[in-house]
């Protein structure tokens, strides 16, 4: 999601690696990089398509 974020924020600019802070900061990076994705969004059908990638997100995850 970061990298899609950043992809729509700055098109043709290469993404920024998202940091390994450990564990324990793993919620809030996953947090900030929603939250950076979702304010890009501009229309409905980017909104499902977010919803789709969560969603395969979760399979992959098991949750």
């Amino acid at each position: 999601m970061t990298r899609r974020a950043q992809l729509a924020e700055e098109p043709g600019v290469e993404p920024r690696e998202m940091p390994d802070a450990g564990m324990f900061a793993a919620a809030d990076q996953i947090t900030v990089a929603v939250h950076d994705f979702a304010l890009v969004l501009v229309n409905d059908a980017e909104v499902d398509e977010a919803l789709e990638l969560v969603a395969e997100a979760q399979k992959r995850a098991g949750v």
